[in-house]
């Protein structure tokens, strides 16, 4: 039979553990804001360098070196946006 002494400390460990649980929560949602905050500053601190690239690539347009990294500027740009989306997409989860 299970003692009063040991009912009180298994119900200490289970608000023990839930607790626990609870900080792993709140702090992925934190995680997850965090990310969602700086992807969605990164576009104005890389406009620049996507202008630059853009115009390269327009200006030399039989130039294989600009129109590749254009290329691979387009490609992350696709990458980034998925992710971005993802993020947002979680967030809103975590918050529900």
């Amino acid at each position: 039979m299970t003692t009063y002494t040991q009912a009180r400390a298994a119900l200490n460990e289970i608000s023990q553990r839930s607790e626990a649980n609870r900080k792993r929560i709140d702090s992925a949602v934190a995680l997850v804001t965090t990310a969602v905050n700086d992807l969605g500053a990164m576009p104005t601190d890389y406009s620049a360098i996507v202008t630059v690239i853009n115009d390269g690539a327009a200006n030399n347009p039989l130039d294989p070196s600009w129109q590749e990294l254009k290329a691979a500027k387009d490609n992350m740009v696709t990458d980034f946006q998925s992710l971005k989306s993802d993020a947002e997409s979680k967030q809103t989860a975590l918050a529900g």
